[in-house]
């Protein structure tokens, strides 16, 4: 069995096995195929991170290449515009989310075009968020969803609440 294989029957066996990580097997497959080879194989590289995309693509409906994108377009504003010491608590909080930030999203993107791109790479409002959320074919009524998915998904990794505060008041829905 390759260490490729090993490693994502771990990650599974884990997700499965944690009180957190609330999805069902449809979103487990999800999961694995990113990490086995899917468009997101390159963000999706810890438990964290596969939980988060899996709950946005259980949760929302949307495919992996819009979990990253939405969730790049919201990070990096948030990365922009929190102070530096609250936006490395979250990072520390949930492993591997710097890797879903900003332009830091663009490799697992996939095949979307140069255009939705080119906006995760400087994200300054909610309305590049928007921008963003609309090259990849969602409508910007989803920017609030994405956003409440992500502070429900970091308040149980233990984000504090006055960061979740500071974050929801940033993206505009209730923290």
């Amino acid at each position: 069995m390759s260490v490729r294989i090993r490693s994502t029957l771990a990650a599974v066996a884990l997700l499965s096995a944690s009180s957190a990580f609330a999805f069902n097997l449809g979103d487990a497959a999800n999961a694995v195929s990113g990490m086995a080879g899917g468009g997101t194989s390159q963000v999706a590289t810890t438990p964290q991170t596969s939980g988060l995309l899996g709950a946005l693509t259980g949760q929302l409906g949307v495919n992996q290449e819009q979990a990253v994108g939405g969730t790049g377009a919201l990070l990096g504003l948030a990365k922009n515009k929190l102070s530096g010491g609250d936006y490395s608590q979250l990072l520390q909080q949930v492993p591997g989310l710097d890797k879903l930030s900003g332009s830091s999203a663009l490799g697992g993107l996939g095949d979307l075009g140069g255009a939705s791109k080119s906006l995760l790479g400087n994200v300054g409002s909610m309305g590049d968020v928007n921008k963003a959320f609309g090259a990849m074919g969602m409508d910007q009524s989803m920017t609030g969803k994405f956003a409440s998915v992500l502070l429900d998904y970091f308040g149980k990794q233990g984000v504090s609440s006055n960061l979740l505060g500071s974050l929801g008041s940033l993206w505009g829905v209730g923290g």
